[in-house]
Order: structure tokens, then sequence, then C-alpha cells
């Protein structure tokens, strides 16, 4: 936004037929809308409007865009009642302040914390981060933010730089690594299921972070969901919901899709990310990217890749012992049996005879029709419709370790495990 409209550009002397402002100051990035005026009751038809240097400023259906600090006219020709004003605002572009966010100063070794640069007032063009010592702490830029993770003891600078409007702009963070924190995980990878029987159960740590409606009592609010450990690596942890937590369509029409195009990838990734989880836990969880295989052995395509923050497993997942899960689609596995809520049983069902219920991978069918699922007793089909069948959702998600702490245990009747608070920034 501008910050100031100092005098006016008056045609006729004191008459003021019309008039500009003849003097803005504007924020680099920002736009202001040049609107003249008239002292009559006149139509005003705007003939032209030029700027001097457009390398500072330039003019677009009246709107002066800001691009670099300095300082430049727009030359405006008004009609009004068939006569012609020529007119001139003076335009002075101004760099806004540069900030960056948090403000930590202390950091742990094998911590990793995002930093972000911000501009008050307007925009800028380009940013870069800068460790003054690798040896200390590694910087890594993803898009406009910063990801410090501390290696070593030690002080280190991190040099963030903005352009804003041409102008560098230069904050330096002076960050103090202590040493590592003596405190262990509450939480492991699964137990490996290589050699696991059809009869073994899934065998791992539990986690509860974010709350969804489960037990289908809107009036006592939403409950904490309860997570599966599938792998804790590097500052990453994998996530896949206990239960099945809605019943959905894996499409809401009958077409030909992949897990790209499928509407229950846009209702993981808007309706339930908004539904169950806070700003700050949102923050916390990774955009994660999805390659969905093509199935071989029918010829479906798996589709693009994606970037997700919810998403679904896929039957190699499902297979993977190092989650926890037995090998073999075809084998009645314990391990990839779920049961889903009661709030989940009003669009599903539960098998009557072991009380589970069948859940949607993201794998593609025998067709692109069709998508692949766990049946009750806990063997992959590829056979059922897109767009036919309400079964239950187990989203999937990754958690990024040092965005968030362990809160006490909760118990929620069967399980006790511990609560995922998300670190304020």
């Amino acid at each position: 936004m501008f910050t100031n409209i100092m005098s006016k550009n008056n045609s006729e002397d004191n008459k003021q037929i019309v008039s500009l402002p003849e003097d803005v100051e504007i924020y680099a990035g920002n736009t202001l809308l040049l609107n003249p005026t008239s002292s009559v009751n006149a139509n005003i038809k705007v003939l032209s409007m030029e700027s001097v240097d457009t390398d500072i400023a330039t003019i677009n259906n009246s709107y002066i865009i800001a691009n670099n600090v300095g300082e430049t006219k727009i030359n405006t020709r008004i009609s009004v009642k068939d006569k012609v004003y020529e007119l001139v605002t003076n335009v002075k572009v101004i760099p806004g302040k540069l900030s960056v966010e948090p403000k930590t100063k202390k950091i742990s070794v094998g911590e990793t914390f995002r930093y972000r640069a911000m501009v008050s007032n307007g925009v800028y063009k380009s940013v870069s981060y800068q460790s003054t010592d690798l040896k200390i702490a590694v910087v890594k830029k993803e898009g406009i933010y910063g990801y410090v993770t501390a290696i070593a003891e030690g002080k280190v600078d991190i040099i963030v730089t903005v352009n804003i409007g041409n102008i560098i702009s230069e904050s330096i963070i002076s960050l103090t690594v202590e040493a590592a924190k003596g405190h262990a995980i509450p939480i492991s990878n699964p137990v490996n299921g290589a050699g696991f029987t059809d009869e073994d159960e899934w065998k791992g740590s539990r986690v509860f972070f974010g709350r969804y409606e489960q037990d289908n009592n809107i009036g006592n609010g939403k409950e904490p969901i309860l997570w599966r450990v599938l792998e804790v690596k590097d500052d990453t942890v994998f996530l896949l919901s206990e239960y099945g937590l809605l019943c959905k369509f894996y499409n809401d029409t009958y077409d030909s899709v992949t897990w790209e195009t499928s509407t229950i990838r846009a209702w993981l990734n808007k309706d339930f990310l908004d539904k169950a989880f806070l700003k700050t836990e949102i923050d916390a969880i990774l955009d994660t990217q999805i390659k969905t295989n093509n199935n071989k052995k029918y010829g479906s395509s798996g589709g693009n890749k994606t970037i997700d923050k919810v998403f679904l497993l896929s039957n190699k997942d499902v297979n993977n012992t190092a989650y926890g899960f037995q090998k073999g689609s075809r084998i009645k596995s314990r391990t990839r049996r779920v049961q889903i809520t009661d709030h989940a049983l009003v669009e599903g069902y539960r098998n009557k005879e072991n009380m589970n219920t069948c859940w949607w991978l993201r794998s593609p069918g025998i067709s692109n029709y069709y998508a692949a699922y766990v049946l009750t007793s806990g063997n992959v089909t590829y056979g059922h419709f897109v767009g036919r069948r309400n079964d239950a959702v187990r989203p999937a998600i990754k958690v990024k370790r040092s965005c968030i702490i362990f809160g006490e245990d909760f118990n929620d009747g069967k399980y006790k495990a511990p609560i995922i608070i998300a670190r304020e920034k």
C-alpha cells in the first residue's frame, strides 16, 4: 500500500476542474490506483497514462505498479467536457523493511528450524539463506523458507539476503548451537513383519495427533486421532491412522481416474486437513512427494507424481515389512485389518464376523475405473469400482520431528499413547 499522497495536481488554476495526486510514495512490489477526480459534475475520460521510467514503475488500467526502488513520473492526459488536460504525478518507490521469523537464537544439535524472511508493506523479488560455518549448521532453501539444521556445538551466523525492488537487504541470525538434548523420543519403528504369520497383529508405537469426530456424538466435540507409527527416520515420523475415520467413494463419480485426479485426494488435503488439525499442526505436516506405481499386471496407470500433506497408502506400502506389515497381497494378514469409528459407520459397514471393514489404497485396480483396497480379511484386491463403494479412509501423513514435541500420554480406553504437540513458531 502507498504511504503518502502529498498535494494535488490541479488544472485551470483554482477552478480545480480535474485533479490527480501530485506526489505519491509506494512500497516496492505494491500497486496504487491513480484515480482522477473532477470538481464539476462531468464524466472523466482518461486518454492515456504513461510512466517516464518503466523500470521504476509501470501503469496498467490506472494502477501504478511499483517495480524497483527509485523515482519516476506518470504523465496523464484526461478529457473533461471536450477539454484535454495534462497532469504529472511524481512517483517515489521505496523499499519495505526486512525481518526474519522466528526469533530463535539457540538450537540443539540434530534439530532443524524453519526461518522465513518477510518484508513490511512490500514484497521481495528473491531470497537466499547462507550459513557462515557449514561445520556448525547447514541451511537448505525451500521456496521462501530457510531450513537450518544444527550439526555441531558452536556459534554460527545465518545470513538472510533479499532483493527488494533491486535494493539488497540483509539480516543476520546469530545462532548458538548447543549439545543434543539427552531425552529419547517415546516412539520407535514398528516390529519388522518379515517373520510374521497370518495371525500376527501389527506391533509398534502409537501416538495421538489432531482431532476428528469419531464417536458420532457431535455434542461432546471431536476425539483425538490415534495413529500407528510406521517409520521414524531422520527428522520424519510416518503415521497411519489406526482406524477408518470416514467411509467414502474413491471418486465421486464412476470415471477413469488416478490418485492425482481422484476426489478422495482432494477431500483429504482440504476438508479432512482443515477439520482434523490446527494451523500449527498443519505446518508440522510435511509436503510429501507421492509416487503411485502403475499396475503392471493389469496395465492401469498410477498417474503423475503429486505433492500431498495427506495421502493413502499404496499396495507397496502395505507389503513393506519395515512398516510392520506381513508381505504378500494375497495373504489374509491381521497386520492389514482395520476397524472403523462409529462416525464412519454412518456411511460404511462392519463385517459381522470379525467387525472389520475394507479400506482404500491409492494404487490403481484392474483398470483406472477401479482402485485397490484391503478386504476385511486383510488381503488386497484390485476389482472394485472407484465410484460405487463407500469404503474406509485411513489417512497417512508425515510429520516433521523438529516441529513437534511429545506431551503426556492419553488413554482412549483401549490404547495409551503420547500426544503430539506442534511447536509454536
